[in-house]
C-alpha cells in the first residue's frame, strides 16, 4: 500500500510539471486562434477529460502518503521503513487525532486546516507522549469541532508545544480552545481564540548564537544557528522565525585531496623518503594509496650515507739504528757454540757503520 503511495506521489509530480508545460508552451503557438478555441481546450485540461485524477493522500511523512492523519501519527516511530518523525498536511482535513503514549512527533500544519469530527476534540495528546504544532502560513489553524469541544486536549503527563499557525475554538457560548492537564508551551507566534482550560506556559525566546562547525576531510559539519535554552528550539535566523532540526543541519565532509610522493633514495649530500601519501588538505600523511595507515612525515625520512674516509698510501720508513742492531741477534748461536761469535760481532759492527753511514747522509741532505 506505502509503494502504491510512494507511486501515486511520483505520478502526480510528474503530472503537475506536464500541465505546467501545456499552460506555457501552446500560448505562443495558439496566439493567433480565437480566444474561445484556446479557453475551451484549456478548461479540458483543467477538469480532468484527459487526465486522471491522483489520489496521493492528504498527509505526507517525508514523502511517504497516507490516506489520514491517524495513519500516519500511528506508523511515525512503528515502521521501519518510513523516514522522519513528522507529518505535513497537504490539503484541508476533517480528522479527530489520537496521539498515543510514548510517540514524539511533529504536526505541520503548513498552509491548510485540521478540524475535528463531532463531540471529539481535534488533537488529544495521551499521557507519556509529546506533539509539536506549527505552520508555516499564519493562516494554518487547528480548529475546534463544536461548541465546548476543544481543539487540543492535553492529558495529565502528556506535552504539546505550540510553535506558530492559530488554534481557534468553535463558535458557542462554551468558547474552549485548548484543554491543558499536562504540560503545554506556547510561543509568541502561536495565536489562540479562545479559552484556554489549565493556563499555559507562555515562552519569549531568549536566543543564542551557535557559530558553525566547518567540514573537514573526514568529519561532516554544521552551519551556525540560534538555539533558544529555554525551550530547547534551534533557528537558522536570529529573529526565531524559521525552526530547525539540528540531525538534519549538515555540511557534507569535504574527503581527502591526496598527493602521491614517490620513494626517493637518500645520498652523502641529501637525505631520501619512502614512498608515501598526503593530503593537501588536513596534512595527514599515509603509508598506502587506500590510506588505511596513517603516519608521521617524519617516518617517511631515510638518512643521509656516511661519506667513507679516502685511502692514504703508506711512506716507506728507514730502519731505525735498534732494529738494525737487533736483528742479527737472531743470528746469535745457542749456548755452547762459540764459533760463530766473531761473525756476529763483526755483523753488529758493519751494521752500526751503515746506521751511521744514513745517518750522516741524511743529516746533510737536511741542510
Amino acid at each position: 500500500m506505502k509503494f502504491a503511495k510512494m507511486v501515486r506521489g511520483a505520478a502526480a509530480v510528474a503530472l503537475s510539471g506536464l500541465l505546467a508545460c501545456f499552460a506555457v508552451a501552446p500560448a505562443v503557438a495558439r496566439a493567433e486562434e480565437p480566444a474561445g478555441h484556446v479557453a475551451g481546450e484549456q478548461a479540458g485540461l483543467l477538469d480532468g477529460a484527459l487526465f486522471p485524477d491522483f489520489d496521493i493522500g492528504p498527509v505526507s511523512v517525508f514523502g511517504t502518503f497516507f490516506d489520514t492523519l491517524q495513519e500516519a501519527v500511528d506508523a511515525i516511530g512503528v515502521d521501519p521503513d518510513l523516514t522522519g518523525s513528522g507529518a505535513t498536511l497537504i490539503d484541508n482535513l476533517n480528522e479527530s487525532v489520537t496521539v498515543p503514549a510514548g510517540k514524539n512527533l511533529r504536526i505541520s500544519l503548513f498552509a491548510h486546516t485540521l478540524k475535528g469530527m463531532g463531540g471529539t476534540p481535534t488533537i488529544t495528546v495521551k499521557a507519556g507522549a509529546t506533539v509539536t504544532i506549527d505552520a508555516v502560513e499564519p493562516t494554518a489553524a487547528l480548529i475546534a469541532p463544536a461548541s465546548g469541544v476543544p481543539a487540543l486536549v492535553i492529558e495529565p503527563g502528556a506535552t504539546a508545544i505550540l510553535e506558530s499557525g492559530v488554534v481557534k475554538a468553535a463558535p458557542g457560548a462554551e468558547s474552549v480552545a485548548i484543554q491543558n492537564d499536562g504540560n503545554l508551551r506556547v510561543l509568541n507566534e502561536v495565536k489562540i481564540e479562545g479559552e484556554v482550560l489549565g493556563g499555559m506556559d507562555v515562552h519569549k525566546h531568549a536566543l543564542s548564537f551557535v557559530p558553525e562547525v566547518p567540514a573537514t576531510c573526514m568529519v561532516d559539519g554544521r552551519p551556525e544557528y540560534w538555539h533558544c535554552d529555554g525551550c530547547g528550539l534551534s533557528f537558522s535566523d536570529p529573529e526565531g522565525r524559521n525552526t530547525i532540526r539540528l540531525d538534519e543541519q549538515v555540511i557534507p565532509h569535504l574527503g581527502h585531496l591526496i598527493g602521491h610522493v614517490p620513494a626517493v633514495e637518500p645520498t652523502a649530500q641529501a637525505e631520501g623518503n619512502t614512498e608515501y601519501w598526503e593530503c593537501d588538505r588536513c596534512g595527514l600523511v599515509f603509508a598506502d594509496a587506500g590510506l588505511a595507515q596513517v603516519i608521521e612525515k617524519s617516518d617517511t625520512v631515510l638518512p643521509k650515507l656516511e661519506e667513507s674516509a679516502p685511502v692514504v698510501p703508506m711512506q716507506p720508513m728507514p730502519p731505525t739504528a735498534q732494529q738494525v742492531v737487533l736483528a742479527p741477534l737472531s743470528l746469535l748461536p745457542k749456548t755452547g757454540d762459540d764459533s760463530a761469535i766473531p761473525v756476529v760481532i763483526m755483523g753488529v759492527i758493519g751494521a752500526i757503520a751503515v746506521v751511521a753511514g744514513i745517518v750522516v747522509k741524511m743529516r746533510g741532505k737536511s741542510k
